[in-house]
């Protein structure tokens, strides 16, 4: 700023957050401010007649939470995780200019070195800011606009755009002619500090304070709408043209490979010149092209630059027909295995480009499928190379016009699909072997240590690739009173009273189990009339629309189709045990899966291959009678009785109001834990240490109680709170701890029918044999081989009926080599099974012959086959 208007205290004496707000923006302005929090990710908004309540919200979390502003208003239906972007942005007052200190980031860029050399550069440039802060590792200034920018149109927006760019420009030229480096901060969408919280990035809060607030600076959006440059003065645009790879070329073109490589010394100026059309259009283009002429004793570099950017603008690579043809280069053309197949041999290097519509190769598997993700659908496709050679097949997974401009055909207007089946193919074998547990789908996960939220917005992250195929929209909507849904369940009459608080609690971490290390889940029973219709009802209401609500008909296969990628918590009331006792076993075995973090659970494909997500979730049971349940499901299940109710007509009205109020708090709830999601692992941590006893118990119990005491008071408890919290819960904790061992003998047989051979598990495999000998229809000739080459037979029918396993089978020890069940113990774990039986006399097996074994019951095997299988195999 020039000295008759100093930038260092004008104005701030009596700044006010409030009156900065109506005068930066206007008032009133069109669309919302966005408040966004680092620490919750979740975005805040408020029209212009909130203004008060924004300040308010401030004052209560600035102590605690990185609190930003966004630049420009945003629409009023964005997600509560959506800050906006530059296609929604509204309403423009200025621009901002983000300027780090040297002293306070560790970066290779030639930043100001503190505040006073960035301050007096802002002073000394041309227009002046009519706002600075010092945000402690940096600058914010702001440059407001004598009227705001009205984006009604995509035109209006792309304006803005270049005006904001045009500034950035000029500013960071300004800098650099000192010496410096400041960042692009142009989007319309960028957020900056708060003015007047605290910046909690570097450990002790550092005050961000105002420096300067002078109301008269403007900018004319007159004369910087004059001053943009003109379309055309822009310099041309190469970086973009720089796609294909020049070393594959290379390889598999002789006429390029010469005269780029030992012919370079000698090649005359039409074959050089016909080389660079194509390197130009590499990555890397220059260098490699400099290196390459550099060899002729005729190279000259400013010469040989000229002629590179001619052969980029003048016209396209060089033809294989004008190679051959019009070069002279028959010799190389003829025994070319490319020759037909291509136009030209900047076709062999291009690397595939799915842009934002196309297919994304992602890997291959060893069953030899090519993994892709489909970005329109937003689900993973696993494709063979004879579909991905098919036109028809290409055109399922994107338009015509995106064939068209990526692989262009011989004659105009047409595509070549069997290049674009390559190309895909070349770059799935690129990407490597196909991780299906980095692909993450919709709801709250943890990822080193962030929480990341995946209802719809874009998430960009380095090891999982998430998925969204239907967005998950959450309302902002009023404050949910937390204290009302905990006091609502002691209206139920629980055989122990304080399971009302851990009901409570298994409420609260159920929206955000999948960012939680450990999930534990819940069964309500109790007699018919004793609430657990109504407790379903409830817990349904409050946690729509991330549930998944079912009854007890469903299918393990079922659930894990619905769920697939996603981590939401799964509902099922009426699950009775007189229902068919496998179907209840299998959904159990699948809830003990969810529990830990990363248990691989197999889910069949479209196309009937396996594929393994890691399932994250959370299941909450209600049924009249919880029989049927193992050890190993009791140590991941917290289950809460029931008693009939008393028919007191007050808590009935009590119990209809809290339905109603519930109801009309839309995904409130959620929203309000997903926004302490960061703080209920923590909380948890500090409770388990004061608790004794089973470590899964203790899992179980530190995550209700956690998750109960995050959702009512929103930080995590004290040690003392904590130690507290555990004492007064003792009574229920003692009383829901099991005496139960670990259940060595399922545990051990899920690992063996897991076990995947030629695409499917055993377990499988196994069902295809017992079907067939019980003439279901099935007639699957590989199942009899591939369970007789692990020591096993079936025995579908009789008193004896079961599938056996050999003693000391070989195929067995590889199976389980690096488990727990290695060097034979497998055999003591699997005789511990319920019901499981040793034959009297040595069993004939096809391929060991007569053995010892141990028969284990047909139940333990899934009744369904995998979907998609059709006999014969």
């Amino acid at each position: 700023m020039s000295d008759d208007n100093p930038a260092d205290d004008s104005g701030t004496a009596n700044f006010s957050l409030s009156g900065f707000i109506s005068e930066f923006w206007g008032s009133p302005f069109e669309g919302s401010l966005k408040v966004w929090s680092r620490q919750t990710k979740m975005t805040s908004s408020y029209g212009p007649g909130e203004i008060p309540r924004l300040v308010c919200d401030v004052e209560a979390r600035k102590f605690s939470e990185d609190l930003y502003v966004g630049l420009s208003t945003q629409p009023d239906n964005l997600a509560p995780t959506a800050r906006g972007s530059n296609e929604t942005a509204i309403w423009l007052p200025g621009f901002i200019a983000d300027i780090d200190f040297a002293v306070a980031k560790n970066s290779a860029k030639q930043y100001p070195p503190d505040s006073d050399m960035a301050l007096g550069l802002v002073r000394s440039f041309e227009f002046q800011p009519y706002f600075v802060q010092n945000t402690g590792n940096g600058l914010h200034a702001l440059f407001k606009l004598d009227k705001p920018i009205v984006m009604d149109s995509r035109e209006a927006r792309r304006r803005a755009q270049a005006l904001s760019r045009n500034f950035a420009r000029k500013l960071a030229a300004h800098f650099q002619r000192a010496g410096y480096e400041i960042d692009n901060v142009s989007d319309l969408a960028r957020v900056f500090r708060v003015p007047m919280t605290f910046n909690h990035k570097s450990g002790t809060p550092k005050s961000v304070a105002v420096i300067a607030h002078n109301l008269e600076n403007r900018l004319s959006l007159a004369d910087l709408e004059r001053d943009l440059p003109a379309a055309d003065s822009e310099p041309p645009k190469t970086v973009s043209a720089n796609r294909a790879d020049h070393s594959t070329i290379q390889q598999e073109c002789a006429w390029y490979g010469h005269y780029t490589g030992d012919g370079a010394a000698s090649a005359d100026e039409p074959n050089w010149y016909a080389t660079t059309s194509i390197t130009a259009r590499c990555k890397d283009g220059d260098r490699l092209f400099h290196g390459y002429s550099a060899q002729h004793p005729g190279y000259n570099a400013r010469e040989a630059d000229k002629k590179l950017r001619r052969a980029l603008e003048e016209a396209g690579p060089r033809t294989c027909d004008s190679i051959c043809s019009e070069l002279g280069n028959e010799r190389f053309c003829d025994a070319c295995p490319h020759r037909g197949s291509i136009t030209s041999p900047i076709q062999l290097g291009m690397v595939y480009d799915p842009g934002p519509f196309g297919p994304r190769p992602l890997g291959y598997t060893k069953e030899g499928h090519y993994a892709l993700l489909d970005p329109v659908r937003k689900i993973i496709i696993l494709a063979s190379a004879q579909q991905l050679l098919a036109e028809q097949y290409l055109l399922g997974l994107a338009e015509t016009g995106f064939w068209r401009r990526r692989f262009p055909g011989k004659k105009h207007g047409t595509s070549n699909f069997k290049a674009a089946g390559e190309a895909i193919i070349k770059a799935c074998r690129r990407a490597g072997p196909f991780n299906p547990l980095h692909i993450r789908g919709r709801g709250i996960w943890l990822e080193n240590g962030k929480v990341i939220v995946n209802l719809g917005q874009p998430v960009e992250s380095a090891k999982f690739l998430y998925l969204c195929f239907e967005s998950i929209p959450l309302d902002d909507g009023p404050n949910f009173n937390a204290h009302r849904l905990r006091d609502h369940f002691r209206h139920y009459n629980w055989r122990n009273s304080q399971d009302a608080g851990l009901m409570f609690g298994w409420l609260a971490m159920a929206p955000i189990c999948g960012a939680l290390v450990w999930r534990p889940h819940a069964f309500v029973y109790g007699p018919a009339r004793s609430g657990k219709t109504t407790i379903h009802t409830i817990a349904s209401t409050v946690l729509s629309p991330l549930a998944i609500s079912a009854d007890g008909q469903s299918t393990e296969a079922g659930i894990r189709q619905t769920l697939g990628p996603d981590s939401l918590p799964i509902l099922l009331d009426e699950f009775e045990s007189d229902q068919n006792g496998s179907t209840l076993r299998n959904i159990l075995r699948l809830a003990r899966s969810a529990s830990s973090a990363d248990t691989p659970v197999l889910k069949g494909t479209p196309e009937g291959k396996a594929m393994s997500f890691s399932l994250r979730t959370t299941f909450l049971f209600s049924a009249i009678n919880p029989r049927g349940m193992s050890p190993a499901d009791q140590s991941r299940i917290s289950m809460f009785e029931l008693l009939m109710h008393e028919n007191d007509r007050e808590v009935a009205r009590r119990i209809a109001e809290d339905e109603a109020y519930f109801r009309s708090k839309g995904s409130a709830w959620c929203s309000h834990m997903i926004g302490l999601a960061h703080l209920v692992q923590p909380a948890a941590d500090a409770i388990d240490i004061h608790l004794t006893g089973d470590r899964r118990h203790r899992q179980n119990m530190s995550i209700l109680i956690g998750a109960g005491f995050v959702a009512l008071n929103g930080r995590v408890p004290t040690d003392e709170e904590a130690k507290a919290l555990a004492a007064e819960y003792a009574p229920a904790i003692e009383r829901h701890a099991l005496e139960v061992e670990r259940d060595d003998a399922q545990e051990c047989l899920d690992h063996l029918l897991s076990h995947v051979v030629d695409g499917y598990p055993l377990g499988h495999w196994l069902a295809c044999l017992r079907d067939e000998q019980q003439r279901r229809g099935n007639d699957f000739a590989a199942a009899e081989r591939i369970v007789a080459s692990y020591g096993m037979r079936m025995n579908a029918e009789g008193e004896a009926a079961g599938f056996y396993v050999a003693n000391g089978a070989p195929a067995m020890e590889e199976v389980f080599r690096g488990t727990p069940w290695a060097q034979r113990a497998w055999e003591r774990a699997i005789r511990k099974l319920d019901g499981a039986f040793t034959p009297p006399n040595p069993v004939q097996f096809k391929v060991l012959g007569k053995k010892r074994a141990t028969g284990i019951p047909l139940a333990y095997l899934p009744d369904e086959l995998l979907p998609g299988v059709e006999g014969p195999f």
